[in-house]
Parts: structure tokens; sequence; C-alpha cells
């Protein structure tokens, strides 16, 4: 009867660790993009970070002082997430639940290996692991504690990769000086704080003490852990904290690389200089590239629900806004679709990429400032098609820190905005920004007091179209600053490509539909360039409906840029012009795998 109870008692000890833990988690969520407490939505991750608490829990027989040291881990990993929240950033439920998970399974591991060193015969030798133990598992504490430090020290900023980037690329004196201008005390209080901490936690660790053998508890453990190695730990840079850090790594290899790649690119502007023919007059030209946005969720393409108020009134007020219906994607990929886009690439002259010239490299080598200025991730290699894209560029920007991951953003596109650059009023200027826009997951690309439709279609939808309508309003952002220069010409908007939201789809191959290719398309134009470039503008107003590719684009922006016999021009291509001479029957998308005139959805 005894047995019985205890085993009653355990698991009931067993299953309130469990929930515990699940329901910790799921209100954490709460605080992030999250709408609602979703069940479904990562329960795996749930699970398995629930289990590990709950087996480690057992593993010290419930000793209190484990289950607090197991709580107060998981609160100060959660804390450094949630700083995001209180420096304006984007914080995402798939984020937080991997940051808990990421310092749960730390956790996990270090207490194995205690509770295993507690076995060892020798007590000099269990001495000596347990404290290579305790040194290891203070090093794990350490990023979320400086993350948590800085954002109390800083006035509430996040502590971030490019910050810690400057440590590699000063001196001892400017270090030195930084410091000086900075609240010392404020400083030497948190600097304080993070050894008590610390101090503290390792205490309460050397305070698990082993009762009893608990080898069935103990494989349980081991085999849940190994599949955190294995299934978790790959998919770190999906936590804020462990992505800032590979960052770093993997940018300081990479000065190496660019040191090269900056000698190429001086060599292939200088050839261009020799080649190309531009004008020197002033001018600010801004190319916006979206991403996932499908036109036929705009309303300014003739959408039914009001997802584009900016553009709506300026196309109906401005008569140099330019709208192309019939615009498609060259491809259904970021990499692919933005490659052919921005350099003399297509698909339609047999050309290589090896051979072409990006738009950035001929603007820079035409006597443009040049900038790219990105939200989306900063590819992990320097040779990859749109980083070298984004080297032809005088400046490049991001302000996206999760680096090397693709969906997760460190803010919502309006804050390109604030990176706008100071204007030369007596030279040239050409920006490319590079948005998030609309990539799943939707819910985390636009804030919460952004979410404008609520009903009337399903979530997914709705969640989809207050994406397309917060892209409204971030390109009205870019749109005023550049609009407000005296040189201002030209603001062109594509996305690399569409989705199919009303179908539950995103962009994938396999499962592709015509309006993963239907993009949105448009330029506005100042009175300075419609009047002094009157041919372009009526090329433009002539062609505006007739079908088209983006990775036409290059041959467009040569033209509106000012520059001619540039590599890879080619009049036929440029719908800017009155030769334009692409029929739908000959357009293509995927590289020629997929023929315009199939598709039945056509303007």
């Amino acid at each position: 009867m005894k047995a019985l109870v205890k085993v009653r008692m355990g698991v009931i000890k067993f299953f309130s660790c469990f929930f515990g833990f699940y329901l910790f988690i799921s209100i954490f969520r709460l605080f992030t993009t999250a709408t609602s407490l979703n069940f479904v939505w990562y329960q795996g991750y749930h699970i398995v970070s629930a289990l590990v608490c709950a087996l480690i829990c057992a593993l010290w027989k419930y000793n209190i002082i484990n289950i607090l040291l197991l709580a107060l881990v998981s609160l100060l990993w959660s804390l450094a997430a949630l700083c995001k929240i209180g420096a304006g950033m984007v914080l995402t439920e798939r984020e937080i639940i991997q940051t808990i998970e990421i310092g749960v399974s730390f956790y996990a591991i270090f207490s194995i290996i205690r509770y295993l060193v507690s076995y060892c015969p020798k007590k000099w030798l269990q001495y000596t692991l347990s404290i290579c133990n305790n040194i290891a598992f203070s090093i794990a504490m350490l990023p979320p504690l400086l993350i948590i430090g800085y954002y109390v020290v800083s006035d509430k900023h996040m502590l971030s990769a490019n910050i810690l980037l400057t440590l590699f690329q000063t001196n001892y004196e400017e270090v030195v000086s930084y410091l000086v201008e900075q609240n010392i005390v404020l400083w030497i209080l948190s600097v304080s704080a993070i050894i008590i901490i610390i101090t503290f936690l390792n205490y309460l660790f050397s305070k698990t003490k082993r009762n009893g053998n608990n080898f069935k508890i103990l494989a349980c453990n081991m085999i849940l852990v190994t599949y955190i190695v294995i299934c978790v730990f790959p998919k770190l840079n999906s936590s804020f904290v462990i992505g800032m850090i590979t960052r770093v790594s993997d940018t300081l290899q990479q000065y190496k690389e660019y040191n090269n790649i900056s000698l190429l690119r001086a060599k292939r502007i200088n050839q261009l200089k020799s080649v190309i023919e531009y004008n020197e007059e002033p001018q600010l030209h801004v190319l916006v590239m979206g991403e996932s946005t499908q036109r036929d969720h705009l309303s300014a393409f003739g959408y039914e629900r009001p997802t584009t108020p900016w553009l709506d009134k300026l196309a109906e007020q401005d008569k140099n806004v330019v709208l192309y219906p019939n615009a498609y994607s060259n491809n259904i990929q970021t990499v692919m679709s933005v490659q052919f886009a921005l350099t003399s690439q297509n698909q339609y002259d047999n050309s290589v990429l090896a051979d072409s010239y990006s738009i950035t490299e001929v603007a820079s080598a035409a006597g443009y400032d040049t900038y790219w200025i990105s939200n989306q991730k900063h590819q992990k290699s320097y040779d990859t098609p749109i980083n070298t894209i984004a080297n032809g560029a005088n400046h490049q920007i991001y302000i996206n820190e999760f680096y090397g991951n693709k969906l997760l953003t460190t803010y919502y596109d309006e804050k390109l905005a604030d990176y706008f650059p100071e204007i030369k009023q007596d030279g040239k200027t050409f920006i490319v920004f590079h948005l998030m826009g609309c990539h799943n997951v939707y819910n985390d690309r636009y804030p919460e007091k952004y979410e404008f439709f609520t009903d009337g279609k399903n979530t997914r939808v709705n969640a989809y179209d207050n994406c397309v309508r917060y892209n409204d309003y971030v390109l009205s952002l870019l749109y005023d600053k550049a609009v407000h220069s005296e040189n201002f010409m030209s603001f062109t908007f594509l996305s690399d490509h569409g989705e199919d939201p009303d179908k539950g789809l995103t962009h994938d191959y396999s499962k592709f539909t015509w309006n993963m290719a239907h993009i949105p398309f448009f330029s506005i134009f100042s009175e300075k360039f419609a009047g002094k470039y009157i041919e372009i503008m009526n090329a433009l107003k002539g062609n505006s409906k007739k079908y088209w590719t983006s990775d036409l684009l290059y041959n467009e922006m040569l033209h509106i840029l000012g520059i001619s016999k540039a590599p890879g021009e080619n009049d036929g291509f440029d719908i800017s012009s009155a030769h334009y001479n692409m029929p739908y029957d000959k357009l293509t998308i995927i590289e020629g795998q997929k023929f315009i005139k199939d598709d039945n959805n056509k303007y």
C-alpha cells in the first residue's frame, strides 16, 4: 500500500512539474507577436521542454533547491528575450519558446553531468570535474545576463552583434574613452549584479545533492538530451541570444574574405567606368524590393479590401504614378528572384551570373553614391548572389541581427526609414531597400496596433492582408523621406515574388500556383523627372499594361538612372523604352520552366 501511495505521489509530482512549465512557457508567449494562446503551434517544443524539466526534477527527487534553480535559469533566459520588447524590437512566439528551451537544455546537460560526477570514486577527481562543470554552467549563463545588464545600463537598448563587433574593431584607448563617457556607477553595479547572480546560481547548483540511485530517470534524461543536441541545437540561431554570438563569430571570420571581394569589386567598377555613359546631374533614385507580397491582395490593383490606402490615394492624385498590373516575378524563391532582377542576367539571352553586372555596381561606376539597406538576413557567405549585389553598393546597412536566419527580424520594416541617408545636394544617390515584407509567419511582420482586418476571412488571410496594409505604410515612410529631397527623381517598388495565402500556401515549387508569381510593381516620378524625360514617361505609361517579368528590371533601372552602354543593356527588354518588345507568349518564369501564357488568372 505504501509503495502504491509513493508511486502515486511521484506521478503527481512529475505531472505537476510538467504542466507547471508548460503553463510557464505558454504565458510567456502572450508577450510576443502571438495574438492568443495556441496550443498546437510549436506544441512539440512545449512538450519536449516540459518533459526535460519534469525529468530533471525527478532525477533530483524533486529537491526544492533544484526546482528553484531550474526556475531561475528559465526566467533569466526568458527575460533576456523580453528585453527586446522594451527596446522596441520584434519578439516572435517561436523565438521565446526556443530561447527558453535553450536555457532549459543547457541546465539539463550540466545537471546530468553533475549527477554523473557524484558517482566518481576519487574525491579529488569529483571535486575537479564539479568545478569544471560549474565554470561551464557559468559561461552558459553569461549571454542572457549580459543582455539584461546592457539593457539596464544603456537605458533600454539591446546588446547587439554590431556592438560586440566594435570591440574587435577598436583599440584599448577607444574602449576606455567609451566607458568614461558612460554612467560608470551603473556599469559597476550591473557587472557586480551579474557576478552575484552567477555566484548565487552556482551556490544553488552545488547544493543539489544526489538522493539515492535513479538510473531509469537518468537514462530517460540522457535520451532526451541526445535528442535536443541532435534536433534542437542546430536551431539555436532562432534565439536572438545565440544568434547574436554566432553572427559575431561568423563575421569576424568573413572580414578576411571581404578584403578579397572588395579588391575584385573595385576592379569591376573601374572596368565599367571606361565603358558606360552617364549624366552628372544631381539626382536621387530609390528602389524598394519587397518580400512575398502578392499583387492580387493590393487594393491599388483591384483587391476588394483597402490594403493600400497610401498608394490608392497617391495613384488617384498624382499623374506621375505608374502601376504595372501584369508584372510577374521571374522566380518564386528570394535568392533567384533578386539575383535575376538586380543583375544583367535574365531568362532570355542565355546570360550567366559570373559574367553579369549588378545594378549597384553599374550605378557606383556611374558616379552614384549607392546604398543597400536591408531588413533581411545577412547571408553567411560573401559570395552569395544577394551579397554580391549588396557589395556592389558603396554602403551596406543590415538592421536584422538574425544573421543567417531567414524568418526572424530584429525590427519591423518601418525601422528602415530611420536609416534613410542624408542626401548630398550636389551629387547622385541610388538607394536600394530590401524589406522583410509579407514573409510568413505573417503575424510577425507588423505591430499589433496595425491589425486592421480581424474578420470576414480566415485568420491566415486576415494576417496576410494586415501585412500588405502595413507594407503600404512602410512604403509611405520611405517615400516621404525621398520626396523631400530637392534631387528626388524616382521611387520604384516591386516584390521578389508572391504567395498564395488564399489556398494556405507560401511559395513552394512543389505546390506552385500562378499567384506565387503575381507581384506588385509600381513607380513614382517627380515633376522634375516627368518634365525632363518625357519619352521615358510616355513609354512607361504606354507599356504599363504589357506583360513583364522582374528579371527585366535591370534594363529599366539603367534607363531611369540615365546610364547607357552598360553590359547587358537591351532596349527590347526595357519597359521604359518605346522599343520594349516582350510579348506575353514569350515570357517565362523559373528560368523558362513555365510560360505566362499558361496563367489562367491573368489580369
